[in-house]
């Protein structure tokens, strides 16, 4: 498998429900290193994928303090305080190190906590959350992203934006000292979730991301081993396949009952 690919799955229990799930990151076919990190959490609580900023070594470390960060999640702790915590403490290592350095670094990221039967979201950038609960595919996150502004004032369709010439210019990182923004809802069995960064959602439309979920849901013919495994690579397949230009992380976790 390609340097930095992570498969990783792993089952838990949550009041009734069980959460399994698995991640793949790439560096894509034209980017000669991989920017981004993801977290991938045996016992499903903690997920998260982090697309570094700042060229090669800068934006390495950057991803990698926003997972680090993340790492340290206890279960006792209040899940969007304790996601608040940890975006801040990597936003400012990020942010000594760029001064260190004399140069602008950052992360977009998007995390996951999943506690009883309970999913509290936070992300910075246009690092993406998505939900498929009974085949239709509902974003969670929005970006914060220039296009998106542009959207949000009618100046934009929105079905323009994933093409626009400044599509990847981001209005809040990890390491520029903006705080992340929180969401939380209750899941239900059957809900499948996919973290992702932009160099999946720059190349396939929502309606893609739709269709591979649906198809590799647990129980289809595509779904061979374990389904969300099955997910991540038929996304990374349809990615590198359109020539994957940036690098690529997804997380898909499926959830089921207890």
């Amino acid at each position: 498998m390609p340097a930095k690919d992570h498969p990783v799955n792993g089952p838990t229990t949550r009041r009734g429900l069980s959460v399994r799930g698995a991640g793949l990151t790439h560096r894509g076919t034209v980017r000669d290193q991989n920017e981004d990190a993801i977290l991938v959490d045996p016992s499903g609580r903690v997920w998260a994928v982090a697309d570094g900023m700042g060229g090669h070594r800068l934006g390495g470390y950057a991803a990698d303090r926003v997972i680090d960060a993340l790492e340290t999640l206890a279960d006792g702790e209040d899940p969007a305080a304790a996601l608040a915590a940890r975006f801040a403490a990597a936003d400012a290592l990020i942010a000594a190190r760029g001064r260190s350095e004399g140069a602008v670094i950052g992360a977009t990221a998007v995390a996951a906590v999943i506690r009883r039967g309970r999913l509290t979201l936070a992300w910075a950038g246009d690092a993406r959350a998505y939900l498929l609960r009974e085949d239709r595919l509902a974003r969670l996150t929005r970006d914060h992203s220039l296009v998106q502004e542009l959207v949000d004032a009618g100046r934009l369709a929105p079905e323009a934006a994933r093409d626009h010439p400044q599509a990847n210019i981001v209005t809040r990182a990890v390491g520029a000292g903006a705080a992340p923004e929180l969401a939380a809802l209750d899941l239900v069995a059957g809900d499948r979730l996919l973290l992702c960064s932009d160099g999946l959602t720059h190349v396939l439309a929502d309606a893609a991301l739709a269709e591979a979920l649906r198809e590799t849901r647990p129980g289809t013919a595509l779904a061979a081993g374990t389904p969300a495994d099955a997910a991540c690579a038929r996304l990374l397949q349809q990615v590198l396949a359109a020539g994957a230009p940036d690098n690529v992380s997804v997380i898909v976790v499926d959830i089921g009952p207890g």
